[in-house]
């Protein structure tokens, strides 16, 4: 009987609870009419979309600030490096300076942004500061140097020496059965000397410890040719040498490329590529400027190289020379000469690693030093002094406190400066 009645109550606490369906408003209606219902009021489409033209305004208000922002941060950016590579100096203010001990035989090679100084007697590193970082001593009777990457290595020309050096000293040494002429060194340490003898010459390689390896390059007049330039790839596994050679009985010149890589087994001699369009324009100087790119300077034209493939090197652009190179310069990316050109001044040339024109401009005067330094391309004499960047912008136009023997950029106007007697800092300013 309990359980009936329980049963019962139940039933009828149901049927309380339960909506009459004939008097239920469908949901439509109530979203239509926005309704009340125990679950709050329902929007009706009018509100609904007013709520979402808020919410795109909102969006877009954002999104405009975002970009503006943006945009305003960018030409901020681009603004600045236009009125940096717009913005020319007028004066060369000196920072510190440092007495030298004089030589008339020193010479200078920058190392980064520090400074090889080599003598007769010796070498010595120099940091920013002119302190000495370390010094080797030797005798040479005339000491020339090559540098690349941490390595630089200093030899005698018409001597036997080699001195192989990085940034914190002397690693080897190398003593040669033959005269010295050219030297060039790797960004691994790897140093190749051209070695002369009176029947033939001799092109050898040393690791950077001065072990010589077994590797070498035996050439002779009637043959490959007589090598009068080489340089070696920063990585030290591509060659490349300038030879005069006899055709016919008359003296041509070619410049050759050998792979000493493991790609360059298979070709015999590892000779990957001859070139020999110069005909009699004697190729004075060859570089590597990175791995993949090379320049001939040749009398009366620049020779630009690709190295992509290395086992196939092709010739990417020739830039023929309308007078009479003066000066040339080269970095890892630059390659640049002054030309006389006939009846008219002297200009300065520079291009790209792939051979582009980058700027030409008229250089007034006479300079006897012209480098790439960076981004940055030097022309000094004496006390006279012009620097342009790599857009052809000219930077400072002026004088040097004291002679210039050597002059290295430190960024975009810091240099070092070093004369017979002293080295300097030097900031260029605005008056």
């Amino acid at each position: 009987m309990d359980r009936n009645k329980d049963r019962e109550r139940r039933k009828r606490r149901l049927r309380a609870g339960v909506i009459d369906s004939e008097t239920a408003v469908p949901m439509q209606e109530v979203r239509q009419s926005g309704s009340v219902t125990p679950f709050g009021r329902f929007p009706d489409e009018e509100e609904q979309e007013q709520r979402r033209g808020k919410d795109r305004k909102k969006r877009l208000v954002w999104l405009t600030v975002v970009v503006s922002v943006v945009l305003l941060a960018v030409a901020g950016v681009l603004g600045y490096r236009m009125y940096r590579e717009n913005r020319q100096y007028e004066e060369a203010a000196v920072l510190w300076e440092k007495e030298l001990a004089a030589d008339a035989s020193s010479g200078y090679e920058a190392y980064g942004e520090n400074v090889l100084r080599y003598t007769r007697d010796g070498a010595s590193y120099l940091n920013q500061k002119g302190e000495e970082v370390w010094s080797q001593p030797y005798e040479m009777k005339s000491p020339f140097a090559a540098v690349r990457g941490d390595y630089v290595a200093v030899a005698d020309r018409n001597g036997y020496h080699i001195y192989i050096c990085d940034k914190t000293g002397c690693l080897g040494t190398v003593t040669t059965e033959l005269p010295i002429s050219k030297v060039s060194v790797s960004a691994t340490g790897i140093t190749v000397a051209i070695l002369e003898d009176s029947k033939s010459n001799l092109i050898a390689f040393y690791d950077k410890d001065g072990k010589k390896l077994q590797v070498e390059v035996q050439t002779t007049l009637a043959g490959n040719g007589y090598p009068i330039d080489l340089s070696i790839s920063p990585d030290g596994m591509l060659l490349m040498v300038s030879y005069v050679y006899l055709d016919e009985g008359l003296m041509q010149n070619q410049v050759v490329f050998y792979n000493f890589d493991d790609e360059g087994q298979s070709v015999k001699d590892r000779l990957v590529g001859g070139f020999k369009e110069y005909e009699d324009a004697i190729v004075a100087r060859v570089c590597f400027l990175d791995n993949t790119h090379a320049c001939a300077f040749a009398q009366d034209r620049l020779c630009f190289y690709s190295l992509e493939h290395t086992v196939q090197p092709e010739l990417a652009k020739q830039v023929d020379i309308n007078g009479e190179i003066g000066s040339i310069c080269y970095s890892d990316e630059y390659a640049g000469v002054v030309v006389s050109e006939s009846g008219g001044p002297k200009r300065l040339f520079l291009y790209g690693a792939d051979g582009k024109e980058l700027f030409s401009e008229e250089i007034p005067g006479e300079y006897e030093h012209v480098e790439v330094s960076g981004s940055q391309v030097l022309l000094y004499r004496e006390a006279q002094c012009r620097i342009y960047n790599v857009s052809g912008k000219l930077k400072y136009e002026g004088t040097l406190p004291g002679g210039t023997d050597k002059l290295v950029g430190l960024g975009e106007r810091r240099y070092v400066q070093i004369g017979s007697k002293t080295m300097r800092e030097l900031e260029l300013r605005k008056r």
